[in-house]
């Protein structure tokens, strides 16, 4: 038992060494600003499913480019076991689940209007989750507040008067990639002020 607790403590103080660069930040910020330009609109739905490849091929090719050159190379284990997936499933059903008893207590629980006026809260409570457990591993507090932000600005996009039923979705989406984005600007920018380029014979120790 404290063995593993060792490797998850090693694990999450790599996870954090390789998070100071704020580039999941601003490219997460960059898709959700590009998923806004798409909601509501029909013939852009297939957009959503297919930013997430690119998106992850983008962040490879700037931490090689912007990170590694300045603090080495750092691989982390991939969080694709079974427990990893439970855990992501019990997160979504109590997030489901908590918007459910709220609509039975104080609203139509068997009404589609009230579900998809609260979908931005549904919508970023998942995506809450994503960044509940970057904070947990990296313990930056800006991952806590973008996690915050994701489901206080749900609920602000949800109680608005909103023209169309899927603009608090819009608006959720929008607001949360501006929020990405600049967060993940202003880290970076101090990232790269406070991390030079290492010489050529400091990287080729790891090479």
């Amino acid at each position: 038992m404290a063995i593993d607790q060792d490797l998850q403590n090693l694990e999450n103080r790599a996870f954090r060494y390789d998070a100071q660069d704020g580039l999941t930040e601003l490219l997460a910020g960059t898709m959700f600003f590009l998923v806004s330009r798409t909601i509501g609109s029909p013939h852009l739905a297939w957009v959503p499913g297919f930013l997430v490849f690119p998106m992850l091929m983008a962040l490879r090719f700037f931490k090689q480019r912007i990170t590694w050159p300045r603090i080495g190379y750092v691989k982390l284990r991939s969080e694709k076991g079974s427990d990893f997936g439970r855990g992501v499933l019990a997160y979504l059903g109590v997030v489901i689940l908590t918007l459910a008893t709220c609509l039975w207590l104080f609203s139509d629980i068997t009404s589609w209007d009230a579900w998809r006026r609260w979908l931005p809260v549904l919508i970023g409570g998942f995506c809450s989750g994503a960044f509940v457990n970057m904070a947990r591993r990296s313990r930056f507090w800006r991952h806590w507040l973008l996690a915050l932000f994701s489901v206080g600005w749900g609920v602000a996009c949800s109680v608005m008067d909103s023209p169309s039923s899927y603009e608090g979705l819009r608006r959720w989406a929008l607001g949360l990639g501006l929020v990405s984005l600049v967060v993940g600007t202003v880290v970076l920018v101090i990232f790269v002020r406070t991390h030079p380029v290492r010489s050529a014979e400091a990287r080729g120790d790891q090479a």
